[in-house]
């Protein structure tokens, strides 16, 4: 038997080990730090995987030692600068290995083609916190960007690993797609970067009570809800009715219900506020007291604004139905809805 097989049997629970240990840190990690990748997968190499890279590569791996691959980890992020990010993040966590990593975004060629990522080797840190003997044995890190890692996953399974394995007639498709995907790539990057900067400016003009013609969309709703006044001063008065904390939630589909009301901006849901402040809270102590929530989400403000308009105003039971139309498709649960509004005019 292979001496360097029989090194893999007896070290494969301590890289098990590793495995767990590296993966615990950086799923711990990276949630404190904010940082959202859309995948993480890691694995050890398995008996057979190694010992066929061994057949293969027998000259470049005297040593089991030299196969720094042997616990990989591969971490898919959205856009191509959270690769930069998640690098810098794992530099602070691990010992990097500068002389056997590599970037391969900086590395091909810029008339090549093939998939472009960053490659770490890493090691656990020699602190005390771990056993000397773990903090021997290397794992890999893969990130790239989800587009990067479609090339990488077609260019795989079409077989072809090189420029020169490619036939010539189809070189020039592989490096348009090649491009295309680059492109792909720096215009998704492009519009998060756009979409910040509006964020910071729908933000700025919330506080400088600016807002006033902006458009609702998701982002404008999502921070007046975060931001306003006078959104948070009646999100307040409703969470104190049993002393629940205000978690927040997507907003995105009271949008169409806001635009029933013909409230279009900002301007006009601070109008709205005022107008059915009264009202909203009204029906929120009637349905809140007594209860015993500890949490309740940042729309529940817009639900009983709502509310108090489709009670306290004036629209007919049809029009009330084509309320309730736009939040579900049940015909029954639509009048029985109806019908609750109706029963509160008594109030």
């Amino acid at each position: 038997m292979d001496p360097r097989l029989t090194e893999y049997d007896e070290h494969y629970p301590q890289y098990v080990q590793v495995e767990q240990i590296v993966s615990d840190l950086i799923t711990a990690n990276l949630r404190s730090a904010h940082i959202t990748p859309m995948q993480i997968t890691h694995r050890v190499k398995t008996r057979e995987s190694v010992a066929g890279k061994l057949v293969r590569k027998s000259e470049k791996y005297p040593t089991l030692d030299n196969m720094t691959d042997l616990i990989g980890f591969r971490i898919i992020c959205y856009f191509s600068d959270q690769v930069d990010e998640i690098a810098s993040f794992l530099r602070r966590l691990f010992v990097v290995d500068s002389k056997n990593s590599i970037d391969k975004r900086s590395a091909i060629p810029a008339t090549a083609f093939g998939y472009i990522s960053l490659h770490y080797i890493c090691t656990l840190p020699r602190s005390g916190a771990y056993p000397e003997d773990l903090c021997n044995i290397p794992f890999e890190f893969q990130i790239k960007s989800v587009l990067q890692h479609t090339w990488a996953e077609i260019e795989h399974d079409l077989g072809y690993k090189t420029e020169f394995g490619v036939p010539r007639e189809i070189r020039r498709e592989f490096s348009r797609v090649a491009g295309l995907l680059e492109i792909a790539d720096e215009l998704f990057l492009n519009i998060k970067e756009k979409l910040d900067v509006y964020k910071e400016t729908v933000r700025e003009n919330i506080a400088n009570d600016r807002a006033y013609d902006m458009n609702i969309d998701l982002i404008t709703l999502t921070e007046y809800l975060r931001h306003s006044k006078t959104m948070k001063a009646l999100l307040s008065e409703i969470a104190s009715i049993t002393g629940a904390v205000i978690e927040e939630t997507d907003p995105e589909a009271y949008i169409p219900q806001l635009a029933f009301f013909e409230i279009h901006t900002l301007g006009e849901l601070k109008t709205f506020i005022e107008t059915e402040h009264d009202g909203a809270l009204l029906l929120a102590r009637n349905a809140l007291a007594g209860a015993e929530l500890d949490t309740l989400t940042s729309i529940v403000g817009l639900y009983y604004l709502m509310r108090s308009r489709l009670t306290f105003g004036n629209y007919s039971e049809n029009q009330i139905a084509a309320f309730f139309r736009l939040q579900m498709d049940d015909e029954t649960r639509i009048r029985n809805q109806t019908q609750r509004i109706l029963k509160r005019r008594g109030l």
